[in-house]
């Protein structure tokens, strides 16, 4: 009996001594720094040197004794940078976020969605970039335009300020499909539209497809697709706020802003402000008059989300004011600028996961009243010429996918885009009295109506197929100095790919398809003044259709990315703009013209902490029947930049070369050769405070970036600095 007291007193003793020794719970996840869940990521406990692996969410729990104070946990992966995190054990229940930053992220490991589905980029047969959010940020890019400029193929075109457009492969002037949050993006500039209302702080990724995409988007998207993909609630900073700021020393730049967010459950909202303002900007030692800009930028974004459907509705609002267009001339005595510009962009997005076994359906809707005005000044006539912009841009999509099984998927689609309420107006004042005006374009409409089908098939050993068809309708009326004008007709597009995977090392790709383009209100009926010179529209131009050949392949080992394409596209009935006089200009067709070009992009990790990069282009645009040169081909150019990591801490030095433009197009004139140096630093504190360093133009070089003959000189050296914040 006595023993089994003693006994007994022995068990009551260890658990006593074991009541202050119970287990405490530890949660958390593992991201990277681009806000993706890290699965397989292992974590070290000490003391203890107890060891567990982060699961395909990226999430850990664990039980650790009470007892133990603080714990150490060491976070490690083979592809990102170890991180050390401390945590008290007599928290109840911590939970933990923890950010790591990549070694290297080789730019074909990327997620892209041209072809409506989200694939690797290594996948897709055509050619194609991206430009992620964490390469805005380092770049400190001011528009979308700038954030794309060091990207394979593009280049941009248009008198200089923020209004510059992109080109791609030399295509420009509306056969550039520019979606912004799956909403096309259409202007009646004369170099067609540019999106420097989207501020980049706003954006998540850009994705540029350089190859033809009719099948998918219809008409004005013969040179390929760029869509801007913004963030949202899922994609916004870690925390429930950031800020950013930073300042350019160029134009005497301020650029800030906020945003803030909430998830509850499957319920999330996001609002974001930006606000950007410039004075005029410094070249070769002198002021560029008239290229200052302000913009205000909100975004609002409510969304909902479960594995079986997905809601979206946003709302973004821009307003731009005073912004210039800089002339080459530099004459304090003659402006261009836009006093006013408007942008409301209504975007509704529907997915369906579950309609049935395999397949989806997707539903978007948008709407875009915008409208803008062009003041142009000559102070010794005491005249001010101005036009006037409005229209009501909107669309619909619905696509439904299917797969059959794991080889074989198809996609059906119909789309209508349209533009309503279009009117362009035409003002001249003299000294501060109504002088005349004219209406080129009253109650303007234009109609595309697409229905298109695409099936992928993967059933053959290392082959893709990839083809697709489509055929669209399309009208155009308006009328023009009291005159009802009015055109329609159909076209119809197709498209093959061929990948080939060598393995899973090599990729080699063929495409072939044709495209069109309808041609603009503005080129078919405004004949008014522009940013540059007094145009004198064509009603008889026809549409553009074109055949596009796209060859290339990819090399993608562990630590090294090689791409090299070969490219030629014949556009039938190209629409190229042509000088009348010093003063105007008109649109007309050609016969066909020719665009064929070499493409090579290169990224290299020779150490972990070290990434070398680069890619260049070569081409060439002529005429098949005069052989004379077409407009808006860009001279050969080298890109070159090293990054080096130390740390939180990274530096970078990039190098662009560009050859002359010896054999201008009509509407161009010759420029010489021109390079510039860029360097540039930044340092992650942490998953929530970055700060940077940037110095453009190292050098102060003064270049002509394009063969426009009213493009001023470029930007000269400027310094810029900033920080993000999130917390």
């Amino acid at each position: 009996m006595r023993k089994n007291k003693q006994r007994l007193h022995s068990v009551l003793l260890v658990m006593l001594l074991a009541l202050p020794l119970a287990g405490v719970e530890i949660h958390g996840t593992v991201k990277d720094i681009y806000n993706r869940p890290l699965p397989g990521v292992q974590i070290r406990i000490a003391p203890g040197g107890g060891l567990l692996v982060s699961n395909e969410k990226g999430e850990f729990d664990f039980t650790v004794d009470a007892s133990e104070s603080v714990l150490e946990l060491y976070f490690e992966t083979p592809l990102h940078y170890p991180e050390k995190r401390y945590v008290s054990a007599k928290e109840s229940t911590p939970y933990m976020k923890v950010y790591l930053i990549p070694l290297k992220l080789l730019r074909e490991d990327v997620t892209v969605t041209a072809l409506n589905e989200a694939e690797k980029a290594i996948s897709v047969p055509f050619a194609q970039s991206v430009v992620s959010k964490i390469e805005i940020r380092e770049n400190q890019s001011e528009t979308i335009v700038q954030a794309m400029q060091n990207s394979p193929g593009v280049h941009f075109i248009g008198k200089g300020g923020v209004s510059v457009t992109p080109s791609i492969r030399g295509l420009a002037r509306r056969r550039i499909l520019l979606l912004a949050a799956g909403a096309r993006i259409t202007s009646d500039r004369s170099a067609g539209a540019s999106a420097q209302f989207y501020p980049p702080e706003l954006v998540q990724q850009i994705e540029i497809v350089r190859s033809a995409a009719s099948v998918l988007y219809g008409s004005d998207a013969i040179g390929g697709v760029i869509q801007i993909i913004p963030r949202d609630a899922q994609n916004a900073e870690p925390g429930f706020a950031t800020m950013n700021i930073s300042s350019h020393s160029a134009d005497q730049k301020l650029n800030g802003g906020f945003s803030l967010k909430q998830k509850f459950g499957p319920y999330s909202v996001l609002a974001a402000m930006q606000i950007s303002q410039a004075d005029d900007y410094s070249a070769a030692g002198e002021r560029m008059l008239n290229s200052g800009y302000r913009y205000y930028t909100g975004n609002l974004i409510a969304g909902y989300e479960t594995e079986k459907r997905s809601f979206s509705l946003s709302f973004l609002k821009s307003a731009g004011r005073d912004i210039g267009k800089p002339e080459r001339a530099n004459d304090p005595a003659v402006s261009s600028f836009y006093p006013l510009e408007n942008i409301n962009l209504l975007n509704i997005a529907y997915r369906e996961n579950t309609l049935s076994a395999n397949s989806s359906l997707n539903f978007s809707l948008f709407l875009n009243p915008n409208n803008y005005e062009l003041d142009k000044i000559k102070q010794s006539a005491k005249q001010v010429d101005i036009a006037k912009n409005c229209a009501l841009d909107f669309g619909v999509r619905t696509t439904f996918k299917k797969s059959l099984d794991s080889h074989l998927s198809y996609q059906f689609g119909v789309d209508y885009y349209g533009r309503a309420n279009v009117d362009m107006e035409n003002e001249t004042w003299k000294n501060g009295i109504f002088d005349s005006g004219s209406l080129p374009v009253k109650n303007g409409r234009r109609n595309d109506l697409g229905m298109y089908a695409t099936l992928d098939y993967s059933g053959l050993a290392d082959f893709d197929l990839v083809g697709g068809v489509r055929l669209g309708t399309f009208s155009r009326n308006a009328i023009s100095d009291g005159v009802f004008l009015k055109k329609s007709s159909w076209a119809p597009a197709f498209f093959l790919g061929i990948t080939r995977k060598i393995k899973d090392s090599l990729t080699l790709f063929f495409n072939v398809g044709t495209a069109y383009r309808l041609p603009s209100l503005s080129e078919a009926f405004y004949t008014g003044i522009t940013g540059r010179s007094s145009i004198i529209g064509n009603s008889g131009l026809k549409p553009e259709k074109s055949l596009n050949l796209d060859a290339g392949l990819k090399i993608h080992r562990k630590n090294i990315f090689l791409g090299a394409y070969f490219f030629q596209y014949s556009v039938r009935d190209m629409i190229e703009k042509f000088p009348l006089n010093d003063t105007s200009y008109t649109y007309d067709n050609i016969e066909q013209g020719r665009i064929r070009g070499l493409e090579l992009e290169f990224q290299f990790y020779p150490l972990k902490k070290l990434e070398i990069f680069s890619n260049a282009f070569y081409y060439q645009g002529r005429s098949t029947v005069s052989e004379k040169p077409l407009n808006d081909i860009p001279s050969a150019k080298l890109f070159l930049g090293v990054k080096y990591w130390l740390g939180r801490f990274w530096s970078e030095v990039n190098w662009l070369g560009s050859a002359a433009v010896k054999r201008p197009g009509p509407a161009e004139t010759a420029i010489p050769a021109y390079s510039v140096t860029d360097v540039k630093a930044g340092c992650y504190f942490s998953n929530r405070l970055f700060v940077f360093l940037k110095i453009a133009n190292l050098f102060d070089r003064a270049y002509f970036a394009n063969a426009d003959p009213d493009i001023p000189l470029a930007k000269g050296l400027d310094f810029s600095v900033g920080l993000n914040l999130s917390f």
